[in-house]
């Protein structure tokens, strides 16, 4: 396991857990990021939205939907009505200040923004609480990254992409640490494109150990997986 980003740099291959173990529990709960603690990811990986009254809390979708027995949009909801909410097996709606208590000194934490309003309130939390040697921002928006490194320039940052485009070269003029490529797109010359840019390349999300050795292979840094039980070891293969 790595507690900061420079541990985590320095491993041939880490791994990190998607949402927390979000093929083995209800995702982005402080219960799922436990359970990928505990099976020994390096790094966990949560998205952060905000709440009605500017609360950093845990939730990928835009709307309660799909993961809560709640509806309609985070946004329009105070953090005292969404902790009402069950998220998964009795697990309330988490927000990043206990997300980032949960974590601190045992792994790294990469955060997901997932909308503009939220990048602000994210940073404010990260002065607070100093999560900066063991957090790493990313974002499929580059103006989230640039916000990013104009509050603090030494903060990690990485760039999340679907689609083959200009990535890694985007990634790399905006100072960002590392890109997150969808896996299928992470041919081995791209990977080796983007670190000869000394750009750390993750892909997403892989949760087979076959797909896994495979990118391995191609040199990937780093490997996001809904399903930590199966990929741990892939490390001492």
């Amino acid at each position: 396991m790595a507690t900061t980003v420079n541990e985590l740099f320095e491993m041939k291959l880490f791994i990190v857990g998607h949402r927390g173990a979000k093929g083995l529990e209800p995702e982005n709960t402080i219960r799922s990021i436990k359970r990928a603690i505990a099976l020994g990811v390096d790094a966990v990986e949560v998205d952060v939205r905000l709440t009605k009254d500017n609360i950093p809390v845990i939730m990928h979708d835009e709307t309660l939907d799909r993961t809560t027995n709640g509806k309609g949009r985070v946004r329009d909801y105070t953090l005292k009505e969404l902790k009402k909410f069950n998220a998964g097996d009795n697990e309330k709606i988490p927000t990043l200040e206990e997300i980032v208590k949960e974590v601190a000194g045992k792994v790294v934490l990469f955060i997901e923004i997932k909308e503009d309003e939220a990048v602000k309130p994210v940073l404010n939390l990260a002065d607070q609480e100093n999560i900066w040697p063991y957090s790493i921002f990313i974002s499929f928006n580059s103006h989230h990254i640039e916000e990013v490194k104009l509050f603090n320039p030494k903060a990690y940052t990485g760039l999340i992409y679907i689609k083959p485009f200009d990535g890694i070269v985007k990634a790399k003029k905006m100072g960002a640490n590392m890109v997150l490529p969808y896996f299928r797109i992470a041919t081995a010359k791209a990977i080796a494109f983007a670190k000869r840019l000394k750009l750390k390349v993750v892909v997403w999300t892989i949760n087979d150990i076959e797909t896994a050795l495979e990118y391995r292979n191609r040199g990937v840094d780093g490997i996001t997986t809904d399903r930590p039980d199966l990929l741990v070891d892939i490390k001492s293969i």
